[in-house]
């Protein structure tokens, strides 16, 4: 077991990796009753196509990541489900574009769950029936995000940055694309994404970490798995068709999409996890409520409460957003154009500003560290190999250069795009 030690936050995470190659990291917290457990494997909607052993490459419909998490929960004669509650445990999981999440959490029969955990994930059952039965209920779920504005507005931006692409389609997919999976397709992606060296079990709570590295040992060796080469398939990105979009909507008054698709140049690792913590910081001081031009627009009831933005950095796809509800979308494009064109001369004299969003935003963090499945949850170790506490320590070590360089990467000569939601 290898020991980092975090000497600000007074923190130890431990990892380990098993001769499977199963990824183990623990935070211990022995003054918590609870524990929280997740495993996760790097594979979401982004996925579009593998190979295993230098195999012909295997399509992966758009939709599937997010199909095989619901169907590893129903087993042939069990729920996995009802088995966590018999343990006393809650569980759930998630998929997003780049990862599927199966996590607990428990003040009782840690030991048990765990195993429960690795068990259910790792034993896939599929049949013609159950995934027959799963592509109505999906389906069910699918025209529910098709009803739901914000959802709409989401894709409809993507869309507008990277037509055609993987990230602008849906996770649910669509009732075409998720009525071709098969059961041999399932067990042909379990058997690539799922193996032990794609899997990475976080441990946050109260438990004795060798007992548990002991236990999920002795799981792992009781099993045959087969590990296999695989091999991912990266997308070829379209160039952006147009610069305004819309669509007609069920809305009480229009909401609004902005977006800055960036360069594909491959910011990896932590300087990619640094990358997000900046431009959040740098969006505060051009856009943030204690801005004038925030304050400005809102006293004139061009923009309310609504109004937010966002930076992303999702594998190969780098956007900055914003998101509106007005009425006023015309003037609003041209603020934030003019906001954009203009940011050299906003971020002026802004060094104490900055000082004081950064200091705001680590206090935010070292809050989240009261919650364990913040701290489970909020890094970004599947992307970035970052967790919660080096993204504190990031954001402690950053500065107004940091502003100040980002800013000319992200808006110099940026391309503002647009998509509108009209009622």
């Amino acid at each position: 077991m290898k020991t980092k030690h975090y000497l600000k936050l007074k923190e130890d995470v431990i990892t380990e990796t098993l001769d499977n190659g199963l990824s183990i990291v623990m935070v211990p917290k022995s003054n918590y009753h609870k524990t929280f457990a997740v495993l996760t494997t790097a594979y979401g909607a982004l996925d579009q196509e593998f190979a295993i052993d230098d195999a012909q490459p295997i399509k992966i419909p758009a939709g599937t990541a997010h199909f095989l998490e619901h169907k590893l929960f129903e087993k042939e004669n069990e729920d996995a489900f009802a088995k966590f509650g018999e343990l006393g445990a809650d569980a759930n999981a998630f998929t997003n574009a780049y990862q599927t999440s199966y996590l607990f959490s428990t003040t009782q029969n840690l030991i048990p769950a765990i195993t429960h955990l690795l068990d259910f994930v790792q034993t896939p059952y599929f049949s013609k029936q159950t995934v027959e039965k799963e592509q109505g209920i999906i389906g069910q779920e699918i025209q529910m995000y098709d009803d739901d504005p914000n959802w709409a507005l989401y894709m409809g931006l993507l869309n507008t940055l990277y037509p055609d692409s993987s990230i602008a389609k849906d996770i649910a997919g669509t009732r075409e694309t998720i009525a071709t999976i098969t059961p041999e397709l399932l067990y042909a992606i379990h058997s690539a994404f799922y193996q032990p060296t794609q899997l990475t079990l976080q441990i946050v709570g109260h438990f004795n970490p060798k007992e548990i590295l002991a236990v999920v040992k002795e799981n792992q060796v009781k099993k045959s798995l087969k590990l296999s080469k695989l091999t991912r398939f990266s997308e070829k990105l379209l160039p952006t068709k147009e610069q305004q979009a819309e669509r007609y909507f069920n809305v009480s008054r229009p909401k609004v999409a902005f977006g800055i698709r960036l360069d594909q140049n491959q910011v990896v690792g932590i300087e990619a996890a640094k990358r997000i913590l900046i431009a959040d910081i740098l969006n505060d001081l051009l856009f943030g409520e204690q801005t004038d031009w925030y304050q400005n627009l809102y006293s004139h009831g061009i923009i309310d409460t609504e109004f937010e933005t966002a930076f992303d950095i999702i594998k190969d796809y780098q956007y900055v957003s914003f998101f509106a509800e007005t009425e006023d979308y015309e003037i609003l494009t041209q603020e934030i154009q003019s906001q954009i064109d203009n940011y050299q001369n906003v971020l002026k004299n802004q060094q104490n500003a900055f000082e004081s969003l950064q200091r705001a935003t680590v206090g935010e963090g070292i809050q989240k560290l009261n919650s364990l499945e913040s701290m489970a949850l909020q890094g970004d170790d599947v992307l970035f190999g970052t967790n919660l506490f080096d993204k504190i320590e990031l954001l402690q070590d950053l500065t107004f250069d940091d502003i100040l360089v980002t800013a000319d990467k992200i808006y110099r000569n940026a391309t503002l795009q647009r998509f509108v939601l009209h009622k």
